[in-house]
């Protein structure tokens, strides 16, 4: 299980019994004299109870939720005191660091479409925010923490290779990059949000600390889309998928939100390697589905059912 918490400080006793094996954890200017501080920034003694009992932990830089607003100056700052802190903190230099976009970014430039060769226009100043991260040119993982459309845009635009999504402004829509994904289930811990791993099937790497030993790439290229059919049960759901000879699939099931998808619903992201799976919904209701095959393939459109 993987959590993140900011405030809390459960003992390493109570991460263990409740079967927690990463940690997301704060760096930031909440630590810096001058600046005023609610104490939920990872220290030295605490990042090494995490490790010496085998929790991973990984990061988030956060401090003002917005301030990926403030574009080039801030993202300077901000990244320069990111690799401070690493440093501080005896931290692999290479992990990722997740900065943060924890607000309903808007789109500025909604008159233009939602492509690659137009999300440096569509973050405004969060993508020259991430720019002057990137051109710091530090060794750490430039990754971003944010709803679905900023990640997509982050990601499309190159400016992170990681990306952590958080449920929050997705309109229960998942970026396929993303290998953490916050939900909205409920955590076993107060004071935490439980969190997803996402591609862990193709990908050790969520930017963790300790590093994983080896790294294995995604498959390349792009297998087709599967057609999804539905089979209702009481309790359960059985998606069926053709075969397109992929390695294996990852199929989501969303609540119905105003005769479109919502959220998805606890436990309806999952990966399997056969074409079928079969997920348990959390009762009657209209509900939508979409599967991909492996690597950097498309989804399927969203199909609705009823059970």
């Amino acid at each position: 299980m993987i959590i993140d918490y900011s405030v809390a400080r459960p003992s390493v006793q109570t991460l263990r019994s409740a079967g927690v094996t990463a940690v997301g954890r704060y760096i930031g200017w909440d630590s810096v004299a001058g600046y005023s501080s609610i104490g939920k920034n990872l220290s030295a003694p605490e990042s090494k109870a995490l490790l010496a009992a085998g929790i991973s932990i990984f990061l988030s830089f956060e401090y003002a939720p917005d301030a990926a607003a403030h574009g080039t100056s801030q993202g300077t700052s901000d990244g320069q005191l990111a690799k401070a802190q690493l440093a501080e903190l005896d931290a692999p230099p290479s992990m990722a660091v997740y900065f943060a976009v924890d607000y309903d970014m808007p789109d500025y430039a909604p008159s233009l479409a939602d492509t690659p060769a137009n999300a440096m226009a569509k973050l405004g100043p969060v993508g020259q925010y991430f720019k002057a991260i990137n051109n710091l040119k530090y060794p750490y993982e430039v990754g971003v923490y944010g709803g679905y459309w900023t990640v997509k845009r982050v990601m499309d635009a190159k400016l992170a290779t990681k990306a952590w999504q958080t449920i929050a402004w997705s309109g229960g829509l998942l970026d396929h990059r993303a290998v953490l994904y916050q939900n909205n289930a409920p955590a076993p811990i107060g004071g935490s949000d439980t969190d997803v791993r996402e591609n862990a099937v193709t990908d050790p790497d969520f930017g963790q600390w300790p590093r994983p030993a080896s790294v294995v790439k995604p498959p390349s290229g792009q297998y087709a889309v599967p057609v999804v059919t539905v089979s209702v049960h009481p309790i359960s759901v059985t998606f069926n998928l053709t075969d397109t000879k992929s390695p294996h699939y990852r199929v989501m099931v969303a609540a119905d939100s105003g005769g479109k998808p919502g959220a998805i619903i606890p436990g309806g992201s999952v990966v399997v390697y056969t074409n079928s799976a079969t997920i348990p919904v959390p009762g009657p209701g209209t509900y939508w589905v979409q599967a991909q095959s492996a690597g950097n393939s498309p989804f399927s459109t969203f199909k609705k059912f009823t059970v």
